[in-house]
């Protein structure tokens, strides 16, 4: 019934300063691999697909860091690099940033949870099978020639799941920038859930009410559907937005 996406990205997680330590903490942290060698030599991102780079704002020396790590794995061409931070403000880098300001969570652990979820639904969309599927290319096409990233994710089940969990993602985007449904952008949308629940019907569904939060966004939606059985019967959407 549904097509396998053979597409399968070589994930690396890269971690500057004290966000190793912290990230090596959490219990999910074994399930991708982290770069072997100097995340700021650029022979370290060789054969890389998708890389992630995760720094804090606090000190400088990590901003700093980050910049030279995104210099370095740029050389070496890698078909996604996003560089997370961190951050209360955006930082100018050579990549489009996904800036978590730690001001929308309570604890660290939420915050690093909220790192995870981004990895793992990128991770999703280039490895999932799915009734549409999205791959590598796709996420290439939002990061491109962007300043930054945001990231939201919304799940909910029973009547009308899908547009609850559409509305869920909105409501959290909308809480980090009240600007999110407005600015020009493009959006990579995905729907997750098990054979039994996820048809084209409910990634309709997901499209016109995406659509209907950002009408007067004037950028490009990419949409796509994957399937995750452990979801049983939620629906799971993820956003990913690039701005220009």
């Amino acid at each position: 019934m549904f097509e396998v996406n053979e597409t399968k990205g070589n994930l690396k997680v890269a971690c500057i300063g004290k966000t190793a330590e912290i990230w090596n903490k959490q219990s999910f942290a074994k399930e991708y691999e982290l770069l072997e060698g100097n995340p700021l030599e650029s022979a370290a991102w060789e054969n890389v697909d998708i890389g992630f780079l995760l720094a804090d704002a606090e000190r400088n020396e990590d901003v700093t860091n980050l910049k030279k790590a995104v210099a370095a794995a740029k050389d070496k061409c890698i078909p996604v690099l996003i560089p997370i931070l961190i951050s209360t403000k955006p930082v100018n880098v050579s990549a489009a940033l996904l800036t978590i300001n730690p001001e929308n969570y309570v604890t660290e652990s939420e915050i690093y949870k909220s790192i995870y979820y981004a990895m793992k639904s990128i991770n999703d969309i280039a490895c999932l099978p799915g009734l549409v599927n999205l791959d590598i290319q796709d996420i290439m096409s939002i990061c491109k020639d962007k300043k930054s990233l945001q990231f939201s994710m919304g799940e909910a089940k029973g009547e009308n799941a899908t547009i609850s969990a559409v509305r869920s993602a909105m409501n959290k985007m909308t809480k980090q920038d009240e600007e999110a449904g407005y600015a020009e952008t493009d959006i990579l949308l995905n729907v997750t859930g098990s054979e039994d629940c996820l048809s084209m019907y409910e990634i309709q569904e997901a499209c016109e009410e995406v659509y209907a939060c950002l009408e007067n966004n004037q950028g490009v939606i990419i949409w796509g559907a994957s399937i995750d059985n452990s979801l049983s019967d939620v629906i799971r959407v993820s956003l990913l937005l690039g701005r220009k």
